[in-house]
């Protein structure tokens, strides 16, 4: 009897020009995301707050409940967007030819009667450059 499962596999990439191009657009696309995000939520609560204040209802807790939603995503957003413009720098800085590590995706291995569990399941690594693999690391 044979069962498939699904384990981690480290997506590494060797460091060229082209890599390096991509990784900092992508990280810049994600504050541009990330501002049009929070523009759109602070347009949102600003709405709601105008609307609650037309209605005249006893809403001061409400109103007081959405400014400081508000304000602590705005703040969690600014650290955020400090991280990503963090990692542009060190994207910038990667040296060409390096291994970067760029995160995992899931796979499945089949495992059967006799077989290592700890050597199916751990530590696979593909090694990519410029998108081709180049080297699958760890396979059992």
């Amino acid at each position: 009897m044979e069962l498939s499962l699904q384990r981690n596999v480290t997506i590494k990439v060797i460091v060229t020009e082209e890599f390096k191009k991509y990784l900092v657009a992508e990280l810049e696309r994600a504050i541009k995301n990330m501002d049009g995000q929070l523009g759109n939520m602070e347009t949102q609560g600003k709405r709601l707050v105008e609307n609650l204040k037309k209605q005249g209802e006893k809403t001061v807790k409400q109103i007081s409940a959405i400014v400081q939603q508000i304000n602590l995503d705005k703040q969690q957003a600014t650290l955020a967007k400090t991280d990503l413009d963090k990692k542009i720098e060190e994207a910038k800085n990667l040296k060409i030819g390096a291994e970067f590590l760029q995160g995992t995706v899931q796979g499945t291995v089949t495992v059967k009667e006799g077989d290592n569990l700890y050597k199916k399941l751990g530590g696979v690594e593909v090694l990519l450059k410029d998108g081709i693999i180049q080297e699958i690391r760890g396979v059992n």
